[in-house]
């Protein structure tokens, strides 16, 4: 490509400013592949799909100043962004098929650093079996990742309304470790611990087989992005039910980093987000053969606790005894600075 052999052959970095939008664009459509059963070819101006069942969409944005702390490399900020969007549909069960990605691009960013984003894009979307189909590109005063991920649908679909008092309350992973690696990440903690909150936090993954698999057994379902209290929250005001965790599924390294950089546990747990496990109810009777299926399929399932009769009551066992979950996760309109 001549912009490329142009691009190396100066000694001061490249800026997507110096190259235009033009080489982004062919830059991006060279890294795809052609859709299989479609007609349009690469760099048209729409995608045709070929669909034989029913379709999830989730959309997902990530924005600079907002979303990406400072200090985090721009491989793992494409890798998050595609994950976030992914871990959406993965709570429902779906299989991703394709994605749509839109970029805002400063004219500042390095041509390098763009090339890393990318690559962080391109990884996840192979780990999680779609492909990238088009999407757009402009220019903005940050970086603004817009994702779309087209999924196919299971055959029994999982909502948050679904629980019932009773039913098992488990997660597909701890807790904690990640709001740590974004606290070491904001807060510039130099500790031997923070290199290891921080690769959990920059590196999470959505759970695609284990949606696949509880869809056939979970009554609700919903990915823990924004916190597992606000999970918990959410499921509650949708099914009408309350819970009662008496199993809070701590990661220990969560634990280690809140002792050595003294910040509260409970925080990091239920509080900080950034985690993408899913948070699922599941009939009692179900639970044996869900449990025994996604530990055959190399996941886990961890029971925490059980589906209450008290609508909005979220309780947690915590120390020796139960104390009363606040509705409080990450929200926009927040700027990154506050979480400190």
């Amino acid at each position: 490509m001549v912009f490329e052999k142009y691009a190396h052959e100066v000694d001061s970095p490249m800026r997507l400013k110096d190259l235009g939008e033009k080489w982004i664009v062919n830059y991006i459509n060279s890294t795809l592949k052609k859709l299989p059963e479609t007609f349009l070819p690469i760099g048209d101006d729409a995608i045709d799909l070929a669909c034989s069942s029913r379709l999830l969409v989730s959309v997902d944005m990530m924005v600079q100043n907002t979303d990406i702390p400072e200090g985090m490399k721009w491989r793992d900020v494409g890798y998050r962004a595609i994950t976030s969007t992914t871990s959406d549909v993965a709570s429902k069960g779906g299989r991703p098929l394709m994605y749509l990605t839109s970029l805002a691009l400063p004219p500042e960013m390095e041509t390098e650093h763009f090339k890393e984003l990318w690559s962080g894009i391109l990884e996840a979307v192979e780990l999680y079996g779609g492909v990238v189909a088009g999407g757009d590109t402009n220019a903005g005063d940050q970086v603004i990742i817009d994702v779309i991920c087209l999924a196919e649908a299971p055959k029994k679909i999982v909502s948050r309304s679904g629980a019932s008092p009773g039913d098992v309350v488990a997660v597909t992973g701890l807790f904690g470790v990640e709001a740590a690696g974004l606290h070491a990440l904001i807060n510039n903690v130099k500790k031997p611990i923070s290199c290891k909150v921080i690769e959990k936090m920059t590196r999470p993954i959505a759970r695609v087989k284990e949606g696949r698999i509880l869809s056939e057994y979970a009554s609700a379902s919903i990915d823990s992005s924004d916190g597992l209290a606000e999970s918990l929250h959410l499921i509650s005001e949708a099914s009408s039910v309350g819970f009662r965790i008496n199993n809070p599924p701590i990661d220990p390294l969560a634990l280690e980093y809140s002792r050595e950089v003294e910040v509260d546990l409970l925080d990091l747990v239920f509080y900080g987000g950034e985690e993408y496990e899913l948070v699922v109810t599941i009939p009692r009777e179900s639970w044996s053969r869900a449990r025994v299926e996604i530990e055959e399929a190399g996941g886990r399932l961890i029971e925490i606790g059980y589906v209450i009769d008290e609508p909005g009551v979220i309780e947690v066992l915590w120390g020796s005894q139960y104390i009363r979950l606040s509705k409080r996760g990450y929200q926009h309109f927040t700027p990154i600075q506050d979480l400190r």
